[in-house]
C-alpha cells in the first residue's frame, strides 16, 4: 500500500452541529465556531491558545472520519511579558501603543539610557549605547499600485494607509540599529495614523528575532517622546519576556481521496493558516471545515487535501519562501508536484479573513471607526480561466460586481502566494482590514459581518464543486503551469 493510500481513507458520519441552508445543503454552526474562536483570544504562533485551536480543528476532522497528519516544527517562542511593557521618561509614563514582535527583550529592570532621535537618514551610530527614537509615518499607497484587476473596468480606486505596509521594511532597520550598538528603539508614529488604529498592532511580524527591544508610540505620546529626545532626557523601557527554544507548533493536514479513476491522481489543495490575532485573522479554518464536510457528504472526483498551516505570524522561523504554507509544499511534493508516483495539483483555494467589517481611519479628526459595511475584498485568481470562473461563482461583499485580482508580477497577499509560487492555479481570499494584525480590546463580534462571512463561504463551496469536476485544461490554459 502506498504512503498516499494509507493516508486517504473512506470517511464516515460525524457529529458536528449542522444547520440547513437553502440551495447549498448543510453548513456548520458558524456562530458557535466564531464564539469559540473569540473565547480563545489571540492565537499567536505556538502559544497555548494556538495549540488549543489546532486541537479543536483536529477533533473536528477526526469526528468527520478523516485521518489527520501533522508536521511538527520547533522554533524560538517569545513568551508574553511577565509584566505589561512600560516606558518612562524621567519618571513620567509614556503609553506604548504596541510592541514590535520578536524585536528583543529586557530584564525586569528594563533598559535605561539617553533618548537620541534618529532622522530620516537613519544614522543609527548616533544612538550607540542609547535608546533611539525614530519618527515614523503611515503614508498613503494607491490601491492600483498593489492590486491589479483582471477586468480594467473594475480597477481599485483611491488610496489606503495601512500600518502593515508602513512597517514592512523595519526588519532591516532594526538589524542596522543592533549592529550600531543601540540599546533599544522607540518608533514614534506621526499624525498619519490615529492612536486607536496604532493600538495593539502586531507588526511587523515577518522578521527573525533581532535581539533589540522595540516598541511603538502614537499621538500625544509620540510628541512627548520626541520632545524628550530633543531635551536630552533619559528613559527606561521594559519588555520582560523570555525566549523559549524548542517550542513546538504544527501544521495539520487531512485528505479525502477522489472517486474518479481518471481524476483521483489529481489533487485540489485547500489551505489556510491557524495562528492569528483576532476573529478575522484568522478564521479561514471555519470555511475549510465546511468544505471538508461537503466532501464527506459527497465523495469528490479529485483527491482533496486540506492544509491548516502554522507559522503565518512567524514565517522566517518556518520557511525561507513567500508564505508559511511554502514549507508544507516543500515537504510534501507527493501530494501536488505531479512527478512519478505523485499527485498533481490542478487547482487550489486559499481561505483567509472571512467576513471582516470595514474600519476607516480619519487622519484629520484622528478618529478610527467602523463604517458598518463589509470590507472590500482582496480576491485573487491566478489564471484568466479561474478569474472567469470566480466572476461567475463568487458572491462577494459588493453585490454590484465581483472584483477579481491578477497577482501576476505583483504582491499576492496571504498564503495563496505559496500556491502561486509553486505554479498551482488558485483562487485566494486575503482581505485586509486595517485591524487585521491587531489584538482587539473590545467585542470582536463588532469586527465580523456574518452575512458576508456566510456569503464568502458559500462562494468557496461553489468554486470547490466546480474545480472538482472541470477538465484541467478549463482551469488553466497557461504554459507556465502546464510545464510543471
Amino acid at each position: 500500500m502506498s504512503r498516499w493510500s494509507s493516508f486517504c481513507r473512506v470517511v464516515v458520519p460525524y457529529g458536528l452541529a449542522l444547520q440547513a441552508i437553502a440551495g447549498i445543503g448543510f453548513h456548520l454552526d458558524y456562530s458557535a465556531e466564531i464564539d469559540f474562536l473569540i473565547g480563545l483570544g489571540p492565537r499567536l504562533t505556538g502559544s497555548p491558545a494556538h495549540n488549543v485551536l489546532i486541537e479543536h480543528i483536529e477533533k473536528a476532522l477526526t469526528d468527520m472520519g478523516l485521518e489527520t497528519k501533522s508536521d511538527n516544527y520547533k522554533f524560538e517562542y517569545m513568551t508574553e511579558p511577565s509584566a505589561p511593557p512600560s516606558l518612562f521618561v524621567d519618571g513620567k509614563h509614556i503609553e506604548i501603543a504596541s510592541v514590535y514582535p520578536y524585536s528583543g527583550l529586557t530584564n525586569v529592570s528594563g533598559v535605561t539610557s539617553k533618548l537620541i532621535e534618529i532622522g530620516p537618514a537613519m544614522d543609527w551610530h548616533l544612538a550607540e549605547g542609547s535608546i533611539a527614537v525614530l519618527p515614523l509615518s503611515n503614508p498613503p499607497v494607491s490601491y492600483s499600485t498593489v492590486l491589479r484587476t483582471w477586468d480594467p473596468s473594475k480597477m481599485w480606486k483611491g488610496e489606503v494607509r495601512n500600518p502593515l505596509l508602513s512597517t514592512n521594511n523595519l526588519g532591516q532597520s532594526l538589524a542596522a540599529a543592533k549592529e550600531a550598538g543601540v540599546k533599544a528603539v522607540i518608533l514614534a508614529w506621526d499624525k498619519t495614523i490615529s492612536p486607536s488604529n496604532a493600538q495593539n498592532q502586531y507588526l511587523p511580524c515577518r522578521f527573525l528575532f533581532a535581539g533589540l527591544p522595540a516598541a511603538f508610540v502614537s499621538g500625544r505620546d509620540s510628541k512627548d517622546i520626541l520632545a524628550a529626545a530633543q531635551a536630552n532626557q533619559s528613559a527606561t523601557f521594559t519588555l520582560a519576556s523570555q525566549l523559549r527554544s524548542g517550542t513546538s507548533s504544527r501544521t495539520l493536514y487531512a485528505a479525502v481521496k477522489g472517486k474518479n479513476a481518471t481524476k483521483s491522481h489529481e489533487s485540489v489543495l485547500i489551505i489556510t493558516h491557524t495562528d492569528g490575532t483576532n476573529v478575522i485573522e484568522e478564521n479561514g479554518h471555519i470555511g475549510m471545515l465546511q468544505l471538508v464536510q461537503d466532501t464527506v457528504r459527497k465523495q469528490p472526483h479529485r483527491t482533496h487535501v486540506f492544509v491548516f498551516t502554522t507559522g503565518h505570524l512567524r514565517i522566517p522561523s518556518f520557511s525561507q519562501s513567500v508564505a508559511a504554507t511554502s514549507r508544507w509544499l516543500d515537504d510534501h511534493p507527493e501530494l501536488w508536484a505531479g512527478g512519478p508516483g505523485q499527485h498533481r495539483a490542478v487547482a487550489g483555494l486559499a481561505i483567509e479573513h472571512l467576513g471582516p467589517v470595514e474600519f476607516v481611519d480619519d487622519i484629520k479628526s484622528q478618529s478610527y471607526t467602523s463604517t458598518g459595511k463589509a470590507q472590500p475584498e482582496i480576491l485573487y485568481a491566478s489564471t484568466r480561466e479561474l478569474a472567469a470562473l470566480t466572476d461567475r461563482e463568487w458572491r462577494g461583499a459588493d453585490p454590484a460586481f465581483v472584483r477579481v485580482l491578477n497577482p501576476s508580477n505583483l504582491t499576492q497577499f496571504g498564503e495563496g502566494a505559496a500556491l502561486s509560487d509553486k505554479g498551482i492555479p488558485n483562487v485566494s481570499l486575503a482581505t485586509g482590514p486595517l485591524y487585521l494584525f491587531a489584538t482587539w480590546e473590545g467585542d470582536e463580534h463588532d469586527l465580523l459581518d456574518m452575512k458576508s462571512f456566510t456569503r464568502q463561504v458559500e462562494s468557496f463551496r461553489r468554486l470547490r464543486g466546480r474545480l472538482d469536476v472541470m477538465d484541467s485544461t478549463s482551469i488553466i490554459c497557461d504554459q507556465r503551469y502546464e510545464e510543471r
